[in-house]
């Protein structure tokens, strides 16, 4: 098949037969995809790996059954770029450590392969974001019947250091972020703006997904780490800077106060950071609730 009049592209299914090692000792670039088939390609309630699930069947495993493949591939050729097409999380490790650039992409149907091919080759700068927590190890995670996230679910109450954080993605340019502006204290029922700039820093067009979150500094109640309160994507060219306004609303900082049957507004001190994930913050306020 060919791409272009100098580029030729060779498939193979797998390594069963090592032909997969074999393309890539001889290609310029090797692309590996691996992840999972969206109904285990068996019948209902049946998923035969380990690391697959759907309705009805719960996942027995986080790692890839096909992380070998890419290992094998790697060694034969470190040019690799490798392809997760998967529903869910996967703990790729060694993956992550090792290879040089990896994309993620969920079940697109009969346009998968056009939009996979419109990143690889440039036509599409993307800037999709994560929206869980993916952990390095299946031990990161409570019990699975506990279906409490105060135990350690979700980027909200989750202490480890996770593979791939909550609101991660990245994009074939940078962003850098300065003068964030916000009031110096929110009172109830008054929604307030925040705004930030924002610059590409790079040679190439693209949206940058920014996020807004908030953790209670003294709050008399447990609260989670850090929670999504606004989020904004925005396009910006190549060396263009824009400001963007976040909006924060004071009803979204209430917690539910058992005694009083009612959500309430704590009056507290406040830190809103602004970033491009949740572990990627890169201005901060500390804010006054009255």
């Amino acid at each position: 098949n060919k791409v272009g009049e100098n580029v030729e592209v060779l498939f193979a299914k797998n390594n069963a037969d090592g032909k997969a090692v074999e393309i890539a000792k001889n290609a310029d670039v090797a692309i590996v995809f691996i992840g999972n088939h969206p109904t285990c390609n068996a019948g209902w309630a049946q998923c035969p790996v380990p690391s697959n699930g759907k309705e009805a069947v719960d996942r027995q495993a986080l790692n890839s059954e096909y992380e070998d493949l890419v290992k094998l591939v790697y060694k034969a050729n470190p040019n690799t770029v490798v392809g997760l097409i998967s529903s869910f999380p996967y703990t790729i490790n060694w993956t992550q450590e090792n290879i040089p650039a990896i994309f993620h992409v969920t079940q697109n149907s009969q346009e998968l392969g056009t939009a996979i091919a419109n990143v690889l080759f440039g036509a599409y700068n993307p800037a999709g974001r994560l929206t869980q927590t993916w952990v390095k190890d299946i031990s990161d995670l409570p019990p699975l019947m506990d279906y409490n996230i105060r135990n350690g679910r979700t980027y909200m109450y989750f202490k480890g250091k996770p593979l791939y954080a909550f609101g991660h993605g990245l994009s074939y340019t940078t962003f850098k972020y300065k003068d964030m502006e916000i009031p110096k204290q929110i009172k109830e029922n008054e929604e307030v703006s925040v705004k930030v700039n924002i610059t590409n820093a790079g040679e190439v067009d693209g949206d940058e997904v920014v996020q807004l979150y908030v953790k209670h500094i003294n709050s008399t109640v447990e609260r989670p780490i850090k929670e999504l309160k606004s989020f904004k994507r925005i396009h910006i060219k190549a060396g263009e800077t824009k400001t963007v306004s976040l909006l924060l609303n004071p009803k979204d900082m209430k917690y539910w106060n058992k005694e009083k049957q009612d959500f309430i507004l704590e009056k507290d001190t406040i830190e809103v950071q602004i970033g491009s994930a949740s572990n990627k913050i890169f201005l901060s306020e500390k804010v006054a609730v009255k």
